[in-house]
């Protein structure tokens, strides 16, 4: 009569623990997204895929140090596009914001495969560009603006085209840099080969 209450404390027990320790893995190891894994460095965790906007579905997000952040996300496909011309329309779409510099705009080796990358500079809040519906960057209530430098991989697939995109302070883009890579080092790709676009430039 005593055994039964004490074997179902156990199991609770074992219960809580192994949910612990998923939920840890799961904020710091791979992301379960679909055809991807990659693994961002330990200073990275995992929050809400919803904690910042995107122009797509965000499927994870990462709070990084020094107020940066990681989201990965999924947009319409190209068809018919290449790595070259994502390139180019990713620049051509962000020179339209107001007080927006373009750093970068080139394409570069991510998993095996050549994907988009443009950097730029511009007002926001460290860990995402601030609002400008209205021609004026606007700084979200109880913050500052300050310059903000995002980071943009794109890789096409054949029904979506894939994002992988940091924010950072200006002041800490050198310092994260290597995070950053790190990351895409990291990155695998797990659908098979028809499923990705051709890398043709």
């Amino acid at each position: 009569m005593v055994r039964a209450p004490l074997t179902i404390a156990l199991v609770r027990a074992v219960l809580v623990v192994a949910t612990v320790l998923t939920s840890g893995c799961q904020r710091t190891g791979s992301a379960a997204l679909p055809g991807i894994e990659l693994t961002p460095p330990a200073s990275w965790r995992r929050v809400e895929p919803s904690t910042w906007m995107v122009p797509g579905v965000a499927l994870a997000a990462w709070s990084g140090p020094e107020g940066s952040s990681l989201v990965v996300y999924r947009s319409l496909p190209v068809p018919g596009g290449s790595p070259a011309t994502l390139v180019e329309g990713l620049a051509n779409r962000l020179e339209n914001l107001p007080g927006l510099t373009v750093r970068q705009r080139r394409t570069e080796t991510v998993a095996g495969r050549t994907a988009a990358r443009v950097e730029v500079v511009a007002p926001g809040t460290g860990d995402a560009m601030a609002p400008s519906g209205v021609g004026t960057p606007v700084a979200p209530e109880g913050k500052s603006l300050v310059p903000t430098h995002q980071v943009t991989i794109g890789l096409l697939r054949r029904d979506e085209t894939l994002y992988l995109t940091w924010h950072m302070p200006e002041s800490s883009a050198e310092r994260i840099a290597p995070e950053i890579q790190a990351t895409l080092d990291s990155l695998r790709l797990t659908t098979p080969e028809r499923a990705w676009s051709s890398d043709s430039e």
